[in-house]
């Protein structure tokens, strides 16, 4: 079997570049496209109406911007480290997983690497995992790393 485009979710953790690291392995074996993913999710509970001034407004903005950008650029080294040319993709959403989903079925990739925390328990229960979420959702090969 081989993969012609992968679909790569980080979020800048440690677990989201283990799969970066495993992916950009997968991408030199079967020469694939690889696209890294970040979702933004917007809290609905926290409105512009809660930033007071517009400068504010404007600071905090520019400072997910650039976590966002930099997150994408530290993705996108690392599969240039390892020889893999790496597109990027920004979506936003509600629900992590249903973006995830979206975005494999809108490039036609054919497998997800994505990273897991490993998460047991009360925590899991809690907290859930984007990663068994998407795994329920989706309708192509997954490959969940943990760090």
């Amino acid at each position: 079997m081989s993969y012609q485009h992968i679909l790569v979710p980080v979020d800048g953790s440690s677990t989201a570049y283990a799969a970066v690291n495993q992916a950009a392995q997968l991408a030199k074996t079967y020469n694939s496209e690889v696209t890294i993913l970040l979702v933004v999710t917007i809290d609905p509970f926290i409105g512009v109406e809660y930033v007071n001034a517009e400068s504010q407004k404007e600071d905090a903005i520019n400072h997910g911007r650039a976590m966002i950008n930099e997150i994408l650029q530290e993705a996108k080294q690392e599969f240039s480290t390892q020889g893999v040319e790496a597109n990027t993709k920004i979506v936003e959403g509600q629900e992590i997983y249903k973006e995830i989903v979206k975005a494999a079925s809108d490039i036609n990739a054919d497998l997800v690497v994505i990273g897991s925390h490993g998460r047991t328990g009360i925590k899991k229960l809690v907290l859930g995992s984007v990663a068994q979420k998407v795994l329920g959702e989706i309708h192509l090969p997954v490959l969940v790393v943990r760090a």
